[in-house]
């Protein structure tokens, strides 16, 4: 068996205490529990934030592309004038 010294908070040590005995088996499942945290992919997270919103009847999510309707390209509206990116520049004023 290995030692590992550990330093914690008093507040977790006093928590801790009552446990003193079975820490080892503790630790194993707070481990597992951890690993299972980090398994979970980011797009498994945006699929269950995506469904609570659906859900909640506030938000409808998009239906997929199915190809029975033809897609149609839009053309750009054509846009005259100073791009934004100048306009904040002068608004902005010396740095």
């Amino acid at each position: 068996m290995t030692v590992i010294q550990l330093e914690v908070p008093d507040k977790l040590a006093k928590k801790l205490e009552p446990y003193r005995d079975r820490l080892p088996e503790l630790l194993e499942l707070g481990l597992q529990k951890w690993q299972e945290h980090e398994q979970q992919s980011p797009q498994a997270e945006k699929e269950k934030v995506l469904q609570i919103l659906a859900a909640s009847g506030k938000v409808s999510l998009p239906q997929p592309y199915t190809g029975k309707k033809p897609y149609i390209r839009r053309t750009p509206v054509p846009i005259t004038g100073k791009p934004a990116s100048e306009i904040v520049i002068e608004q902005r004023g010396p740095l």
